[in-house]
């Protein structure tokens, strides 16, 4: 089977986008500080590995309620890296000690600085200096994920989530090159950032929209039995 043109690719994802504006649409009012705990567990624990088996594993966290036990909080480490031992679904969360301290780091100074999550989130503040600020004060949390927090809990459609999908679809429709530098500063996320804010732009969507639109198309092209991508 031929590889996927570049055209191709971005007729499949605006295809999608639609459908993503659709589903979201007035799913993200209200929302609780035990769901946006899940959400930001999810984010953080998805971190070099499937996002279900984070997904799995948040729900875990979120089951145990941990996270919302003000009596448990001294020894909330030890407890989340209980959880994250356990076996879920067969298989074993794989960076359970080191996850589990960014986790309850990240705890400790959003109780310190808003008292609960929905507080930081509720802040007059630019979801780019709301990204910041995870990016500086969460353990764990690069662009990518904040980016994937403050999106997934309707603050903001204007970031990007440039994960190894999207990144393979910009390489291939021209927005990288195999000589562009890995993403390994805020300063050129943010570059690769604006490329796709543009690109978005110029197909009629937010990015937020289109970047979750690329993710399910890349993933489906790469499945394809001798597809090359």
């Amino acid at each position: 089977m031929k590889a996927f043109t570049a055209r191709e690719l971005t007729t499949a994802v605006c295809a999608i986008c639609p459908e993503i504006e659709s589903r979201i649409a007035g799913n993200f009012g209200a929302t609780s500080e035990r769901r946006l705990w899940w959400e930001l567990s999810a984010c953080l624990l998805s971190s070099q590995v499937p996002y279900m088996l984070a997904a799995n594993a948040a729900s875990a966290i979120e089951a145990e309620g941990v996270l919302y036990d003000r009596n448990c909080q001294e020894d909330l480490t030890e407890r989340l890296i209980a959880i994250l031992k356990r076996p879920n679904g067969g298989r074993s969360y794989r960076f359970p000690v080191a996850r589990a301290r960014q986790l309850a780091a990240t705890k400790r100074r959003v109780s310190e600085q808003f008292g609960t999550l929905g507080s930081l989130l509720a802040t007059s503040e630019s979801p780019y200096a709301m990204r910041d600020w995870l990016v500086e004060m969460a353990p764990g949390f690069g662009p990518k994920q904040a980016s994937m927090f403050l999106r997934n809990t309707g603050v903001s459609y204007d970031l990007a989530i440039l994960d190894r999908h999207v990144l393979d679809y910009m390489r291939l429709i021209g927005l990288r090159t195999a000589q562009s530098k890995p993403l390994t500063t805020m300063k050129r996320y943010r570059c690769d950032e604006l490329s796709m804010c543009d690109h978005a732009r110029a197909l009629g969507f937010p990015v937020g929209i289109l970047d979750w639109a690329i993710w399910i198309v890349m993933r489906v092209a790469n499945k394809q039995e001798g597809t090359r991508i």
